[in-house]
């Protein structure tokens, strides 16, 4: 099952991820980390379920956001003119990776500079060739991928994250499950929903 973001769609990726705090001084900045050009990204990830029928639940009782543990990849990011997205362009390599713990935290020093925030599938363009191949024609009860649509998908637009040397900047990314019928993107699923 493919997770989506709901917060902000990024790019990056790495070889060496850092799963515990920088120290800091009160000030909110490490004076050594200022003088070497780094900043810190902290990011928080969160995971919510999808409800995807049966009986209707009690509010009480619907999926709720739960820490998520797993590895987001970093690229840089050369900006629009608005300074807030970026393109993923594919030939830029992979420059770390940042793992979340069981608290759903990750943090990682990069130097100062614009970055995507990218899940494995947006990496390349392998998941997003093998999507077109398999959804190409309709099926009994879907569409035709929507080749636009996964253009975006894979290049974006995306937010891009912005590290200030000597500062942490805190990011918070939810991540949700899809049903089964709507679990692969940009293919309209037009067949029967359960009761």
């Amino acid at each position: 099952m493919m997770l989506r973001p709901l917060l902000i769609g990024g790019a990056v990726a790495c070889l060496i991820a850092c799963t515990t705090q920088h120290p800091l001084s009160d000030s909110g900045t490490d004076p050594r980390i200022k003088a070497s050009g780094l900043g810190i990204l902290h990011l928080h990830c969160t995971y919510t379920a999808s409800y995807c029928g049966g009986a209707e639940p009690d509010p009480s009782e619907y999926p709720r956001a739960t820490p998520w543990r797993g590895r987001m990849f970093i690229r840089e990011a050369h900006v629009d003119s608005t300074g807030m997205f970026a393109m993923n362009d594919l030939h830029e390599p992979i420059l770390d990776t940042i793992i979340m713990n069981e608290e759903g935290n990750g943090y990682l020093e990069l130097p100062a500079g614009c970055y995507l925030l990218l899940d494995k599938d947006r990496l390349n363009d392998s998941t997003y060739r093998q999507l077109l191949r398999d959804f190409a024609k309709p099926a009994m009860y879907t569409q035709p991928i929507d080749t636009a649509c996964m253009r975006n998908w894979l290049y974006g637009p995306f937010g891009v994250i912005k590290l200030l040397a000597g500062d942490t900047t805190h990011e918070e990314l939810g991540l949700r499950g899809y049903c089964p019928w709507d679990d692969t993107p940009c293919v309209r699923y037009n067949g029967p929903l359960p009761p």
